[in-house]
């Protein structure tokens, strides 16, 4: 079962006057409320102690789940965060996820949207859940961040090219404005799998359709040292090695649902 956090389940956040303004490899607030009141992340246990970033040290990160790819106007949203070593690549993982958000249709909504903060700065929108080009449902459950930091402060976050370990036609554009218009500047593709694929691969009991976020780390931290991890992210490895990599070498995370 998942972790209670003191926010209830379902909780739906309004955010007035929601005007967004966005940046290859980052998105900035315009208007209504800051990027850091909004989407900020910060270490739960100091959120009021700025946390640079510095190799070999945790580093607060946080994973957004929305029940809409709109979230100019409110959105009902679950919040996880998790405390990866900087440059080391990471895979922070929700257990069933899946079934009990899409299959036993814990969210009240259609889609299911992705974003990942880190200090004051955010994602663009990558798609978990939602009706496909045909009409039916996909799931892309393969996402990997790539955090762009300058001498321990994030300057962005960027989503990886993701599509290097599927055939072409389950590949697909999957990076959203705020808005839930499609966004041309970065072009970004995910993998997918169709809905009733996943109904049948959560009923073996298998993890495959479950949220999956990697993390990699690229710029420099605090004392002025060059990340290394991000030579580790999925576009930069040729298919045949990508499976062994994904299930098996690289340790969960344990995560805090807020």
């Amino acid at each position: 079962p998942r972790t209670q956090g003191s926010q209830k389940r379902n909780r739906t956040t309004m955010v007035s006057a929601l005007l967004l303004r966005f940046f290859v490899a980052t998105a900035s607030l315009a208007v209504g409320l800051s990027a850091d009141e909004a989407f900020g992340c910060v270490d739960p246990n100091n959120p009021d102690s700025p946390e640079l970033v510095k190799i070999g040290q945790r580093h607060t990160i946080c994973l957004t789940l929305g029940n809409s790819m709109n979230w100019s106007n409110g959105v009902e949203y679950i919040r996880y965060t998790f405390r990866p070593k900087a440059d080391q690549y990471s895979k922070f993982h929700i257990p069933e996820s899946y079934s009990q958000l899409i299959d036993e249709q814990g969210f009240k909504g259609e889609e299911v949207a992705v974003s990942v903060a880190s200090q004051d700065k955010f994602s663009f929108l990558s798609q978990y859940y939602g009706v496909s080009d045909v009409g039916d449902y996909d799931v892309f459950p393969f996402l990997t961040a790539i955090i762009d930091v300058r001498e321990g402060k994030v300057q962005g976050i960027a989503w990886d090219d993701a599509c290097v370990f599927c055939p072409k036609n389950t590949c697909k554009e999957n990076i959203y404005n705020y808005n839930g218009e499609k966004s041309e500047n970065p072009p970004n593709k995910s993998c997918f799998f169709p809905q009733e694929d996943c109904n049948k691969i959560s009923k073996d009991g298998e993890t495959t359709c479950d949220i999956t976020l990697f993390v990699v780390w690229t710029g420099t931290d605090v004392d002025g040292r060059a990340f290394q991890s991000s030579g580790y992210r999925f576009s930069a490895f040729p298919p045949a090695s990508l499976k062994d990599r994904l299930m098996n070498l690289i340790p969960n995370l344990p995560w805090t649902r807020r």
